[in-house]
């Protein structure tokens, strides 16, 4: 069964001390899984034994899609980053609350809160500034 396994146990391990450290911290870690030596069956018996939970993120982006599911460890989600030909570029199991990646920048929140702030204008703002009277 452990024929042609090479690093998963050690991936394994760093998996489980930084599930510790998310735990006990609230400390995350991101391993780029795609950079290390990987063996097909280290890549089976990480999938293995991580397996699949229920949460799913994908992000629709033209310049760099990316998908992320959580495992059946909570707390440790796998992402892949795409190109624009649908490439995997990136490859990380990601130990956290929710992958950081997926989550929302402050300049986005910005940019969005501007155009947010303007279509309002445009479409109530009349009725809001009646109102403020």
């Amino acid at each position: 069964m452990l024929n042609g396994i090479m690093n998963a146990p050690y991936i394994l391990k760093e998996i489980m001390l930084a599930l510790r450290d998310l735990c006990r911290e609230g400390k995350e870690h991101i391993i780029y899984i795609n950079k290390l030596p990987l063996t097909e069956q280290d890549r089976e018996l990480l999938l293995d034994l991580l397996g699949k939970g229920s949460v799913r993120v994908h992000i629709n982006s033209k310049t760099q899609p990316m998908e992320y599911w959580e495992t059946s460890v909570s707390g440790v989600w796998v992402g892949i980053i795409y190109d624009r030909d649908s490439k995997p570029t990136l490859e990380i199991i990601e130990v956290s609350y929710f992958p950081s990646l997926a989550k929302t920048y402050k300049e986005d929140i910005e940019e969005s809160l501007k155009i947010f702030e303007e279509r309002i204008r445009y479409t109530v703002g009349e009725i809001l500034e009646k109102a403020q009277d």
